[in-house]
């Protein structure tokens, strides 16, 4: 017969899996997922029937807590300290909800009270730890999940992060000693309300800390951003003294062709080079918006001195509910990421690059791809530099995933048979 303590397990272990999954809805899954996610769902469901609960005492929670680093680990594309952000972090936030079912408890404990032995008992109880748990995960959904959206976990804080969780592991144990220490006695006592109060505070209190951790990631993040980007700004400027440059010497070529012509000297032909002369500054693209008229009008100069066939088909309009700023390093890194890969083509026919901003059922969809030689490698849905050097290179990806998170957007990037693709999905209001 099934006991309540199997049950309480057993609905503690589905919440646990429940909040972890929602801390995960933004990263990239691992191949095999489903077939991973139903043998730890499998294993998890072995330990609530088999194992004697009765006599893991106040290790009882830990082999959840293992599941759930497994699942993490095993199911999404994440490093070994990014596992444990989310894990920590999501039996955190359970042990709130059953913290707050236990109080709620206190306060009617013959109707909600479900630690006895017969299942057809208590059932409000179980009801009120539904309610909790839902309760809990909504505020937290609103309060702290979904701000991790356009968000990165951590990368350097494993220090932290192992401190932190050596802490909860220690806090949300003691409340179980104590049961084991007093007896059941203690369970309906003012010295439990007031345990279960301060542990609720210390969850509360470390859940904060972690997060705030996570909101100084993203600063140290976005200011590394800013500081690549500048430093990008000094590539930018030789970009354009060539552009000026090249323009120099047609407008000194083209003002010998109309010389020419003016004295009479082979004017068929001279007139040819003035219109090929003429015909290369007409490198104005018009979008609908200002701000991707001077990004594309830039681009398209310099695309046209190394033989890059630039087409665009765009409808700038569409992009008002973004910061132009935004749009300027957004399509600008993507322009340049693609440039910086078909100049190194050897075939000038293979050069070209194609970008598509449209809107379409609700969503403004932009496309943008290019041909590559040599292979690419991906971490995180992103592709790495290429250049060898990825202190200092590589780091547009970054920014352009930044931008489009901030708006609520998405990017998917693949290589198919030597052809880069990017796509950048934006819900539209």
């Amino acid at each position: 017969m099934i006991s309540n303590l199997q049950i309480m397990i057993g609905i503690g272990g589905v919440s646990l899996a429940v909040i972890t999954t929602l801390m995960c809805f933004r990263l990239p899954r691992r191949a095999h997922f489903a077939v991973k996610a139903a043998a730890l769902a499998l294993l998890l469901a072995c330990y609530v029937a088999f194992v004697p609960l009765e006599r893991m005492g106040v290790f009882i929670h830990l082999p959840m807590v293992g599941i759930i680093f497994l699942y993490v680990g095993l199911c999404y594309q994440v490093t070994a300290a990014e596992a444990l952000f989310i894990g920590i972090g999501g039996y955190t936030i359970e042990h709130i909800g059953s913290l707050v079912d236990s109080i709620l408890t206190l306060l009617d404990p013959e109707r909600f009270a479900h630690f006895g032995e017969d299942i057809t008992t208590g059932v409000w109880g179980y009801v009120l730890i539904v309610v909790s748990y839902a309760l809990t995960y909504t505020v937290a959904w609103f309060v702290l999940i979904r701000r991790m959206r356009g968000l990165s976990l951590l990368k350097n804080a494993t220090g932290p992060i192992v401190a932190l969780s050596a802490v909860m592991l220690v806090v949300n144990q003691i409340w179980g000693l104590t049961f084991e220490l007093y007896g059941a006695d203690f369970a309906g006592s003012l010295l439990c309300f007031l345990e279960y109060v301060w542990n609720l505070i210390c969850c509360v209190f470390c859940l904060c800390i972690q997060f705030g951790i996570f909101r100084i990631s993203q600063t140290e993040q976005e200011l590394e951003v800013a500081r690549k980007l500048i430093a990008q700004k000094e590539q930018q400027y030789h970009m354009s003294k060539e552009t000026m440059d090249a323009i120099r010497r047609k407008s000194h070529n083209l003002k010998y062709e109309l010389s020419a012509l003016s004295a009479g000297q082979g004017q068929q032909e001279h007139i040819d080079e003035a219109m090929a002369l003429v015909d290369s500054f007409d490198a104005n693209i018009q979008t609908g918006s200002d701000t991707l008229d001077v990004i594309f009008t830039e681009k398209n100069l310099y695309c046209r001195q190394f033989q890059i066939s630039f087409v665009c088909m765009i409808d700038g309009g569409r992009l008002d509910f973004m910061e132009a700023t935004d749009q300027y390093v957004l399509f600008g890194d993507m322009i340049d990421n693609a440039v910086n890969a078909v100049r190194q083509l050897e075939d000038p026919a293979r050069r070209s690059i194609y970008l598509n901003v449209h809107a379409e059922k609700g969503f403004l969809l932009i496309r943008m791809e290019n041909p590559f030689d040599g292979e690419l490698r991906f971490k995180n849905g992103l592709p790495l530099t290429t250049s060898g050097d990825e202190e200092n290179h590589g780091f547009g990806m970054t920014s352009i995933r930044l931008i489009v998170e901030k708006y609520g957007g998405s990017v998917n990037t693949r290589a198919e048979n030597h052809v880069f693709y990017l796509n950048i999905l934006f819900p539209l209001e």
